[in-house]
């Protein structure tokens, strides 16, 4: 799997249009869950993400300390439909920790996690922060990853 990280800026518009696109196809239509996926801040995060078979399979965004968080922060952590079961969550989310912990050395990083998903991202390192909360419907949980 070959990851790709980008600016906002240096994204192509076919690119952002695959994001958008398996954001809201997950985020929204499977998960039945109206929400503003377009957020304002996109301009602010690096883009990871990686194709499989000539579609997106994976993506998140990351953000410096001070944008979402004291810490700095991953989020939209979203694997497509078709590559799940396949070990490429865990990955990603390897594979975006290394990047903020690149770009933020020796900095906290902090997610809002589904909560059904809380010990997924235990294995991964991130501890549980306080109580569960509905976001948009759905219960999430803050989480910490200590470096």
């Amino acid at each position: 799997m070959n990851w790709v990280i980008k600016t906002f800026e240096q994204l192509s518009a076919a690119e952002l249009h695959d994001i958008l696109k398996l954001r809201q196809d997950i985020f929204i239509i499977e998960q039945t869950c109206i929400y503003p996926d377009i957020d304002g801040a996109d301009p602010k995060a690096h883009h990871i993400y990686s194709y499989g078979e000539q579609e997106l399979a994976a993506y998140t965004r990351i953000f410096a300390p001070g944008i979402k968080y004291t810490e700095s922060s991953i989020g939209r952590i979203v694997v497509s439909e078709k590559k799940r079961g396949s070990g490429l969550g865990r990955k990603l989310v390897k594979e975006s920790i290394s990047e903020c912990l690149k770009l933020y050395p020796k900095t906290p990083i902090r997610i809002e996690a589904q909560a059904h998903l809380e010990k997924f991202y235990n294995e991964l390192g991130f501890q549980s922060v306080g109580e569960v909360y509905i976001v948009d419907g759905i219960d999430h949980r803050e989480m910490v990853y200590n470096p």
